[in-house]
């Protein structure tokens, strides 16, 4: 029998889709949409590991392309880099963080 790993979702994302559903939809819009993530994802906090790793990401991207990924995006990358899961992003900070394994939408 096949084990699957469980769903992954950064708290970080949480937090900006939250943020983003509160700014241009409302409160009530924003607390269905992470209520219903919640439910169906497992939420991966932020760690001291992910924390570290979201900062060793985001130097490298900037000493190697030149490129300052926001902080938010340096710690889901991290998240995903140490669950060693799948990114479903459409940010394209993610194109310079090799380490990370994307599917696009």
């Amino acid at each position: 029998m096949a084990r699957f790993q469980p769903k992954l979702v950064s708290a970080i994302t949480l937090f900006e889709i939250y943020k983003l559903s509160l700014e241009r939809e409302g409160k009530d819009t924003a607390e269905t949409r992470t209520a219903r993530i919640r439910k169906e994802f497992e939420v991966a906090p932020v760690s001291d590991s992910i924390a570290i790793r979201g900062a060793q990401l985001k130097h490298a991207a900037k000493v190697h392309n030149s490129e300052d990924i926001p902080m938010a995006d340096s710690l889901i990358a991290a998240t995903s880099v140490l669950n060693k899961a799948i990114c479903i992003t459409d940010s394209p900070h993610f194109e310079n963080i090799p380490q990370v394994k994307c599917k696009w939408i």
